[in-house]
């Protein structure tokens, strides 16, 4: 797997070359015959619209017909002005797709899609705007899909430039979920000089912005002393901590990750441990 130290990105992960990378993806996903395919409308989105394709606009139609029961206008209008352009829009109809919710079945490759339109305008966005956060997270969640592929279609895994789409997100916009993501890669691949410690900075810096996976990943490492200086008994308290903050989709690794830890310590370092856990959580 080729990783790329971020002290590289400039050099390597440029522009133009993320350009590319997006770009090459676009015309495969045409050629698939489905990238472009627009379902019929049951309703006008254009003369409700009127033109008028503000994210204001766009919303407070889409949770009108929410509120009504019509999930079909409401879709209707979301992907007309994603077909217009409008990140918001592109960004909803995403998360909608990958999490199969209000109305829409789930199905990874048309959230593919829809991510990899948002994240191609990702050099157009301006810090402190809604764009901004929309491409961060665009650029995370196409490394996600990268990073495993989806079975039966026509994105394969592709650590490379999953790692790519990490970098520029964690670079450009300090993206928790990225230096998460990019940190945990780091940590692992002890085969490059000095990726350890900068998967331990990355995680770092995820840990400050309150990332619960990446809280628990410095506590295992603190705990076991790798790429850090061991303290058992903050590693533990890292990894309780974690574990109490952790949402569904989290809990169940972090929690193996804790109780291997409190299995393997001594005793005096788990009761440390639970005190100083308590004292953190107000307990």
């Amino acid at each position: 797997m080729v990783q790329l130290p971020i002290r590289a990105v400039r050099k390597k992960n440029t522009a133009m070359q993320i350009f590319k990378r997006l770009a090459t993806t676009s015309a495969i996903l045409a050629l698939s015959g489905t990238f472009f395919l627009t379902p019929a409308f049951a309703l006008d989105a254009s003369k409700v619209i009127k033109r008028d394709t503000k994210s204001s606009t766009i919303f407070q139609l889409f949770f009108g017909f929410i509120e009504e029961g019509k999930t079909d206008d409401a879709f209707d209008v979301l992907k007309y002005a994603a077909d217009q352009g409008n990140s918001a829009a592109q960004w909803k109809l995403a998360k909608m797709y990958e999490r199969g919710e209000q109305g829409v079945e789930k199905d990874p490759l048309e959230a593919f899609k829809m991510f990899h339109k948002v994240a191609a305008k990702y050099t157009l966005a301006r810090p402190n705007t809604p764009s901004w956060q929309f491409s961060a997270d665009a650029l995370v969640a196409l490394g996600n899909y990268y990073r495993k592929g989806i079975p039966n279609t026509i994105v394969r895994a592709d650590p490379a430039t999953a790692t790519t789409m990490y970098t520029t997100a964690a670079m450009i916009f300090r993206h928790p979920g990225a230096q998460f993501e990019l940190g945990r890669m780091q940590i692992t691949n002890d085969g490059v000089f000095g990726q350890g410690r900068l998967g331990v900075r990355n995680l770092q810096l995820a840990e400050q912005k309150g990332h619960v996976g990446a809280e628990a990943l410095l506590g295992f490492a603190h705990f076991e002393g790798v790429h850090v200086k061991q303290d058992v008994v903050r590693g533990m308290v890292m990894l309780g901590h974690a574990r109490h903050r952790a949402n569904a989709d989290d809990y169940e690794w972090i929690s193996q990750l804790h109780d291997e830890a409190f299995a393997l310590a001594k005793p005096n370092d788990r009761a440390e441990a639970t005190r100083k856990l308590q004292q953190k959580l107000g307990q």
